[in-house]
C-alpha cells in the first residue's frame, strides 16, 4: 500500500488553490497543481462554518480512506486539495457524512482533472 503524503503548510494549500486547476461537484471541490515531485501530496479541508470538529474530522477520515483505496489509480506528481462544499442551509452533522455520499463526487472530480490513470 502506498503512503499518504499530506500538504502541511498554508502556502502549499494557497498555491494549489490559486494556481491550480479545479473541478466543482455537488459536495466537494478538488484543486490540483503539478508539484515536480515523484509523489502526490494531499490536503483535505472543511470550513468550521459547515460543521463542528467531529464532522470535519469525519470528513477528513472519509476522504483519506477513499484516497488510500484508490492510490494505485491516482497519478503521481500532483498537489491535490479536497474541500467540502455546503450542501444545505444548516450545518452538517457528523452522523450524516458517509463514504458512499462522497465517493461519486470525488471520482467525478478526479476524472475531470485527469488525475486518474487510464486503464
Amino acid at each position: 500500500m502506498n503512503k499518504f503524503y499530506s500538504l502541511k503548510k498554508n502556502d502549499e494549500f494557497e498555491a494549489c488553490i490559486k494556481r491550480g486547476r479545479f473541478a466543482v461537484q455537488e459536495k466537494v471541490v478538488v484543486y490540483s497543481l503539478k508539484n515536480g515531485l515523484s509523489i502526490s501530496r494531499f490536503g483535505i479541508s472543511m470550513s468550521a462554518k459547515l460543521g463542528k470538529a467531529t464532522a470535519r474530522n469525519r470528513f477528513k477520515r472519509i476522504v483519506r480512506a477513499w484516497i488510500l483505496e484508490n492510490m494505485d489509480k491516482i497519478k503521481q506528481g500532483f498537489d491535490i486539495v479536497v474541500i467540502a462544499r455546503k450542501i444545505k442551509d444548516d450545518k452538517i452533522k457528523a452522523r450524516e457524512i458517509h463514504l458512499k455520499d462522497f465517493k461519486d463526487d470525488l471520482e467525478k472530480a478526479f476524472k475531470r482533472l485527469r488525475l486518474l490513470k487510464e486503464e
